[in-house]
């Protein structure tokens, strides 16, 4: 549906309303719309076995000689960041990272986009000098996988890799429990979001044992602000909370680009939105969205007086200051849906004191039960949280103002339902083609300009077109370029995810191709062009 969240209250609107199909096909959502999922969650396991400084368990000693040699030889190879750890029971080859996490687990074995199984090749032995209390083994699964499968599934298929890990090395799980979940909520509720968390308003709502709130804001134009982040509590703390703009973070980071799709998917935002955040993206510059709506403008928008002006402005012919660029982009385009993430960061220290309800018995799991049973428990929990922990209220009613009613945000937010979010293949298809022609086109870009780059410091200041500084570049590479690239590509296909990136994307056929040096008349055909000595191609012929 359209809907005044997208304000109807400028020039593009009463363009195109004559064309009510376009209107639907860019400007409709869904308002008050909100998307739950878990969006971190780390899992500790604890292996029978003795992992203690001075242990004298044969496969731990193992262990340690094992990673001991795989780390050496990483750090004393052409490629000191990465290696492979192959898994022999499941066939799976994951990343070895010479990453340290929480001082004790510097045994990093990665399944790039999916999850990290952190491995502590010691532990501290108890206080009173018994077995350790440490988890030997921590992993941490990532948001791509979590949205994609859900925790339960992408708890399991986790596991398996773990369990592979331990029968390789002859280790015994005893225990698996949670160790820390982030349960988010997605929303495009807040047409204003200044207006709501500005502090003389959220502190009227807010009712929490919280001592205080920090507070980043972000300047806009000369004179206006929008608040890009609120937290309550600190990272380290039992429960952290934190509301932000979750769209500015994905933009500024340049990470998680498919959250634009499933957004869409969703209802959160619609084609337009989609369109201003993708060039954002490609600039990684959020304030670049005035500059995209411009963009829009001269694709969709009519008037001839307009349309010249925002052509000059775009094409650095005019140039016009921040307060003029806003109020232009205000008059012609509609303004964009914004999605806020209100997160919670739940620890280890304050779930283990949680008494869960045994819906159902998992004594079959073994010692997994205790993580089942925490999924079973996610409605509790986040119900407990959402109200018990921080909620947000009426600012005026009762003078106790922990007896108010809700306010409307939150009330919507705990009527959201609590399920895994799990994508068809259809919707995970798109999400990874999606994801990955975003990639292609940014890289694109990037290269281009790395080879015009390449040309202006090579050849000066020139007028040679672009595809004359590509072909240059190409030209330029001598063999130790040549392998410095191998190395590089190898290392690159090992940090990539393969189910992510299997087969060839439309437009991403590999081309055989000559060519023609209009100097000398010799054509280099397609082998011959891998084959470069001194910056120069030599022919095989």
């Amino acid at each position: 549906m359209i809907d005044k969240h997208n304000n109807t209250d400028n020039l593009l609107f009463k363009e195109m309303e004559m064309d009510p199909q376009s209107m639907e096909e860019w400007f409709s959502f869904t308002k008050t719309s909100f998307l739950h999922n878990v969006d971190t969650f780390y899992y500790s396991v604890k292996f029978k076995n003795d992992f203690r400084a001075r242990t004298k368990d044969k496969n731990v000693l193992r262990l340690r000689r094992y990673f001991d040699v795989k780390y050496r030889y990483i750090f004393d190879s052409d490629d000191p960041e990465t290696g492979d750890f192959y898994l022999k029971d499941i066939d799976k080859n994951l990343v070895l990272r010479p990453v340290t996490f929480s001082r004790f687990y510097n045994i990093c074995i990665s399944y790039p986009e999916y999850f990290d199984i952190f491995i502590a090749p010691s532990v501290p032995k108890a206080g009173d000098g018994g077995e350790s209390v440490t988890a030997e083994c921590i992993v941490q699964l990532r948001s791509y996988m979590l949205w994609q499968y859900g925790v339960r599934d992408s708890f399991e298929n986790s596991y398996r890799y773990v369990q592979s890990f331990a029968k390789f090395f002859g280790l015994e799980i005893s225990e698996v429990k949670e160790n820390r979940i982030d349960y988010c909520w997605h929303t495009n509720f807040l047409n204003n979001p200044e207006k709501f968390f500005a502090p003389e308003s959220f502190y009227k709502m807010r009712v929490d044992r919280f001592k205080n709130a920090t507070y980043v804001t972000n300047k806009v134009g000369s004179e206006d602000y929008e608040i890009d982040y609120v937290a309550l509590g600190k990272r380290s703390d039992k429960v952290f909370i934190r509301i932000y703009l979750k769209t500015r973070e994905v933009i500024e980071q340049n990470y998680k680009p498919w959250f634009f799709q499933v957004w869409k998917m969703n209802g959160l935002i619609n084609e337009y939105d989609k369109y201003v955040y993708e060039k954002c993206y490609e600039k990684k510059n959020w304030f670049y969205r005035f500059y995209a709506r411009l963009e829009f403008y001269k694709e969709h928008g009519t008037d001839p007086v307009n349309l010249e002006k925002v052509s000059r402005i775009l094409d650095g012919t005019v140039q016009v200051n921040e307060d003029d660029l806003i109020k232009l982009a205000d008059e012609l385009t509609p303004k964009i849906n914004l999605v806020v993430n209100v997160e919670y960061q739940t620890m280890r220290r304050h779930s283990k004191s949680y008494e869960l309800i045994p819906f159902k018995d998992y004594s079959q799991f073994g010692e997994c039960a205790r993580v089942y049973q925490y999924f079973d428990n996610r409605k509790i929990i986040i119900d407990y949280l959402t109200n018990k922990v921080f909620r947000m209220v009426e600012k005026t009613g009762d003078g106790k103002k922990s007896r108010r009613p809700l306010c409307g945000f939150w009330e919507a937010l705990r009527r959201t339902r609590c399920i895994d979010m799990r994508m068809t293949s259809e919707q995970a298809r798109l999400v990874r083609n999606y994801n990955r022609k975003l990639n292609i086109d940014a890289m694109k870009k990037r290269v281009l300009c790395s080879a015009i780059t390449l040309g202006i410091y090579s050849r000066g200041l020139n007028e040679d077109s672009p595809i004359q500084d590509a072909y240059e570049a190409l030209l330029k590479m001598n063999d130790n370029d040549i392998y410095n690239a191998m190395l590089y590509k190898s290392k690159k296909l090992r940090q990539f995810n393969p189910e992510e990136l299997s087969g060839v994307y439309e437009g991403g056929d590999l081309h055989r191709f000559r060519l023609l040096d209009e100097d000398t008349g010799e054509i280099y055909n397609y082998e011959s062009v891998k084959n470069f000595r001194n910056g120069a191609l030599e022919d095989d012929d």
